[in-house]
């Protein structure tokens, strides 16, 4: 029973390098939109070096003084008392204290928890100040507090938590006193994270820090209370996890943390959470709104450590639909004020939590409506919420804005040439006929390489000769047509698809549908052995892959699903809509299922953009610069210019390789001008060499909750973006190969 297990997986102390929950990658974009007066970013710093010049003034914090000892005569070993126990009126002694929910007895000013919660704060403050300004005196300080805290032998805390939330007359320490200390966890580490680039702050005060972490850690998950605690249920528990999960990164035990979260689904979220969203153990409480919201955003902490780690919580839902989600859509609209809050609530509700809730779902749900700044919240204001500490921790969601960065309104898209198949000329001198050494043959010659290179695709007819799966695919994509609101038989319903509403219900089952474009996809579809077998990870393409990029290719597990383009009504106006994905594939292919005549919708691509669009990326294959996003608009506004596209139309079984740094998009469907109206099918792959070291974070490439559309992962081996590595890595092995031998 946890955590059982996990105690006996908790090695014995050996210095490691310490791993920090905060995601560096928000940090640099935190960072970067500090500098911006008007950004939350901006306003968070400025307040925070208010408090930061003041804590510069504090000295140093002991539980050493207090005015009385533990049951143990140790003034080192940390004391508290239950907040809501109080004497009681009825016994000439007040023993044994009751119980008042919700009502904070003053005796707890008296112990050492403000004291604690004084000297997290400071080290938060200071070592979040030192991590935005690089000034010596923030860091020095919080060093000192540290230091007398955790390591001075005459001033430092013991590490356990044996006198926690005692209870006069009943007993001497609980479990539940656990909960004061979640901060180390939530907001003393992140900020110690900054401390390891102070040149004063030695490896063995972070060694030492480890060591006291560890001995906590092992106190955690051994002694009774740690275990009671653990098996609480209610956020006890939740917050009993947070800790055990960061000590351990901290202390270089990724595998018990990772064992940890892994178990956190059933554990916490199916345990915890009622089907429709309600949380019932909190909403007994007396403050049900304050304690609801604070369990929720425990557990999406935990979502976000576990994001990092790939371990995917955020979407965890039980069989009978438990899940984060569902608590957080049931109290959003309490947080908004759209809906009355009827449960008890005896203190006003403070809107942190709500608003750290909404900034975590914006990120694992990639939804803008949740971010905190945009959203209204009913307890908390536009300067309160600019000024929230955590925005420098983890800044506002920017949403999908740098995939789709606007195209400068003084641009003309050119029209495209369209590639086509000999046979499907028809002798249209307007079309553009496969150049010749275009093959349907598993291998790459020079002049393949060299094209490739230049333009940044390659065409394979036939390549695949799988009629039986591809026959599938069309049938599947009808099949998950909602409520018939278009109509495989019935042309007229093609136009202007999709006629009735397409719901978020429908979005999230099916993927996404609007003004004739559907990519069809979800966590399912994409996933179905028809795809990844018959088209992901069959051999000509893993043997063509292997000799774009080399040896091995990762096994794909998934597909992106089927990118269908239906027909504009005749004579209608339309125009393209290219973008850059800046996802973290090394080779991307597009496979026709089915025929695509010229001008048809077929997949669109800028040749050459792969070049421009290099050097705007973090790493040669992370993703793109937020700091250049405009002098990248501005690069790939010019690339629009000046370059004609080129739409591709084929047969099914038709492939175009391409480089995942091209300019592309869906082409305008009008087929109806030329009275043979189609459907455009299209099923995108992602292809990476396996072995490499597969970073989690957001920005570092594709979150848990974005992997139904593609499975490729940016890797600690990348380096940064140059003028001349595009190439480095490339295999392009033009050896011979029997193709005879990979049609199987």
């Amino acid at each position: 029973m946890y955590p059982d297990k996990e105690a006996d997986l908790l090695k014995a102390f050996s210095p490691a390098e310490p791993i920090f929950t905060v995601d560096p990658d928000y940090i640099k974009r935190a960072r970067s939109l500090s500098k911006r007066e008007d950004n939350p970013c901006g306003q968070a710093l400025k307040a925070l070096l208010v408090k930061a010049d003041a804590a510069l003034k504090q000295e140093p914090l002991t539980i050493v003084n207090k005015p009385i000892l533990p049951a143990s005569g140790d003034k080192h070993d940390y004391m508290s008392v239950g907040p809501y126990w109080w004497p009681d009126p009825d016994k000439p002694d007040g023993l044994p204290y009751i119980r008042r929910d919700g009502e904070v007895n003053p005796e707890v000013e008296k112990t050492d928890r403000p004291l604690l919660a004084k000297f997290i704060s400071t080290v938060k403050t200071l070592g979040l100040a030192y991590g935005f300004t690089h000034r010596e005196d923030y860091a020095a300080q919080a060093a000192l507090l540290l230091r007398t805290w955790f390591m001075n032998p005459e001033t430092r805390m013991n590490p356990n938590l044996l006198f926690g939330q005692a209870i006069p007359g009943i007993c001497e320490g609980r479990g539940i006193g656990l909960i004061e200390t979640a901060a180390f966890a939530r907001e003393m580490l992140p900020a110690v994270s900054f401390l390891r680039d102070y040149r004063n702050w030695s490896q063995k005060d972070m060694e030492d820090l480890q060591a006291w972490f560890h001995a906590f850690l092992e106190w955690m998950l051994k002694h009774p209370y740690g275990v009671d605690e653990a098996r609480h249920g209610n956020n006890h528990s939740s917050s009993y996890d947070i800790q055990v999960v960061t000590f351990a990164l901290f202390v270089g035990q990724s595998d018990l943390a990772r064992m940890i979260l892994k178990g956190v689904g059933e554990r916490r979220i199916a345990a915890q959470i009622e089907p429709d969203g309600q949380q019932p153990l909190e909403l007994a409480r007396t403050k049900a709104l304050g304690y609801a919201s604070m369990n929720l955003e425990l557990l999406l902490e935990l979502a976000e450590i576990g994001r990092q780690w790939g371990i995917d919580l955020a979407n965890f839902e039980s069989t009978d639909g438990r899940s984060m989600r569902r608590a957080f859509d049931w109290l959003y609209p309490y947080w908004t004020g759209d809906r009355e809050w009827t449960l008890p609530q005896i203190q006003p509700f403070s809107g942190e939590p709500a608003f750290r809730c909404l900034r975590l779902a914006a990120y694992l749900y990639l939804n803008m409506d949740f971010e905190p700044v945009k959203a209204e919240l009913a307890c908390v204001n536009q300067k309160e919420k600019a000024q929230q500490i955590y925005n420098l921790l983890v800044p506002p969601f920017e949403g999908s804005g740098l995939h789709a960065l606007r195209i400068s309104e003084d641009v003309v898209i050119r029209d495209p040439h369209v590639l086509v198949d000999p046979e499907l000329a028809n002798g249209d001198p307007a079309l553009l006929p496969d150049p010749e050494f275009v093959n349907g043959t598993p291998t790459l010659s020079e002049v393949e390489v060299a094209f490739f290179k230049e333009n940044g695709f390659l065409v394979k007819r036939g390549f695949l000769q799988e009629k039986e799966t591809f026959d599938r695919i069309v049938d599947y994509v009808w099949e998950n047509v909602p409520r018939e609101i278009v109509k495989r038989d019935d042309v007229q319903t093609w136009f202007d698809a999709p006629h009735g509403q397409w719901t978020e219900a429908d979005a999230e089952q099916a993927g996404h549908f609007s003004r004739g474009t559907w990519k069809m996809r979800s966590r399912k579809i994409g996933t179905e052995p028809f795809f990844v077998d018959k088209i992901a990870n069959h051999p000509r393409m893993r043997q063509l892959v292997s000799l774009f990029i080399g040896d091995p290719v990762k096994r794909a597990n998934r597909v992106r699903g089927v990118y269908c383009i239906f027909p504009k009504p005749p004579n209608s106006e339309s125009r393209l809509a290219p973008h850059g994905d800046h996802t973290a594939a090394q080779l991307s292919a597009m496979v026709f299922v089915d025929t695509v005549p010229p001008h048809s919708g077929g997949f669109t691509i800028w040749p050459g953009s792969h070049y421009m669009s290099h050097l705007y990326h973090t790493t040669v294959y992370g993703p793109l610069d937020p700091d250049l996003a405009e002098p990248y608009s501005k690069a790939r506004d010019n690339v629009l210019r000046e370059i004609a596209p080129v739409e591709f139309s084929g047969k099914a079984g038709d492939v175009v390789f391409w480089h995942p740094r091209l300019i592309h998009g869906g082409g305008v469907n009008r087929s109806a001008d030329r009275d043979r109206p189609v459907v455009r099918l299209v099923v995108p792959c992602e292809y990476q060499r396996d072995g490499m070291t597969p970073y989690f974070n957001l920005s570092h490439g594709p979150a848990p909750n974005r992997q139904w559309w593609v499975d490729t992962r940016n890797f600690r081996e990348d380096v940064p973006a140059t003028v001349d590595n595009m190439w480095d890595g490339w295999a392009f092995d033009t050896g011979t190969t029997d193709a005879g031998d990979c049609s199987a």
